[in-house]
């Protein structure tokens, strides 16, 4: 996806994620949005991130 580039907003963005996904395994993306919106990236757009978060999502579902 690309979403991610020099790294330091990584780790805040995959806790977030990794949090939302336990607690809500298909989430839209207002929600999304929200879970991640403590988290600033100052190289990216965050439409990647949140297509990233939304394919991890549905990539989790296929393995449950």
């Amino acid at each position: 996806h690309a979403a991610l580039q020099c790294g330091i907003c990584t780790p805040g963005i995959i806790v977030a994620a990794k949090s939302l996904l336990e607690r809500n395994p298909d989430p839209d993306e207002t929600t999304i949005r929200y879970w991640l919106a403590g988290n600033l990236c100052r190289c990216t757009g965050y439409d990647k991130i949140i297509r990233a978060v939304q394919d991890a999502a549905t990539e989790l579902a296929h393995e449950a």
